[in-house]
């Protein structure tokens, strides 16, 4: 977490271009952002109902949603939306107690598409949007199966957020016509448009560091000692974060 804000201020403070985590004018970035999901709750103890989603940083022109502190609306003339999940020596999460399949890349994904939704903006809108996981480069996490890259292709995504809306028409429940229509509505062309635009990726922290050095060499110096006392504290590969 803190070694993804310190990026992230980084990539604001330097003004680091040509990257996808480069900042828009107008853009901040947000630590631990609550993002509202489609599958909200609808009745009391809703077994297929999920809360909002934690994001680790968003870098967009943001708003609150009232009476919360951490509830984000993104502004109407945000033109940069991009959501980053942040691992060290973790896979990403394979799903939630109501959705054992509804994966942490795909909950993400459909969470931004809801606060697009929400906002009235069609995703084409944005000059920058994005989900992105940054993690250690493949070499270093060799030592455990790291499910990072295969969640987020998009077929893994929409199949994932299928399953999850078939939940909905399995139980009759009278929601599952809606969430069909923002599917084809929102979901499929929010994720057409990430895939074909590179909005799904999984970059390296070694990458953002380097982005970094090349703006401001001591800002990518200091970065890099912190990422090594990050790396320091790996667990033993038979204890490794699932």
């Amino acid at each position: 977490g803190w070694m993804l804000r310190l990026v992230l201020d980084a990539f604001e403070t330097l003004q680091v271009r040509g990257h996808p985590l480069s900042f828009e004018p107008g853009s901040h970035w947000f630590s631990e952002a609550r993002l509202e999901s489609p599958f909200r709750p609808r009745m009391r103890l809703d077994t297929l109902g999920e809360g909002p989603t934690n994001a680790d940083g968003v870098i967009a022109r943001l708003e609150l949603r009232d009476s919360t502190r951490a509830g984000l609306r993104l502004s109407p003339d945000t033109r940069q939306f991009v959501v980053v999940e942040a691992k060290m020596f973790s896979n990403l999460s394979t799903g939630t107690k109501n959705a054992p399949a509804f994966n942490q890349a795909a909950r993400n994904v459909a969470c931004m598409a809801e606060a697009v939704a929400r906002a009235g903006r069609h995703v084409a809108e944005f000059n920058s949007i994005g989900f992105f996981v940054v993690a250690p480069k493949a070499d270093i996490r060799a030592g455990w199966a790291s499910n990072l890259e295969s969640s987020v292709e998009s077929d893994v995504v929409r199949r994932a957020v299928r399953e999850r809306i078939a939940a909905y028409e399995l139980a009759v429940r009278s929601e599952a016509g809606e969430l069909q229509q923002w599917e084809a509505t929102h979901l499929a062309p929010f994720v057409d448009h990430l895939s074909a635009r590179g909005g799904l990726l999984v970059l390296t922290w070694e990458g953002c560091i380097e982005a970094i050095a090349a703006v401001d060499s001591n800002a990518g110096v200091e970065l890099a000692r912190f990422y090594e006392r990050c790396l320091s504290f790996a667990p033993s590969v038979g204890t490794r974060v699932p």
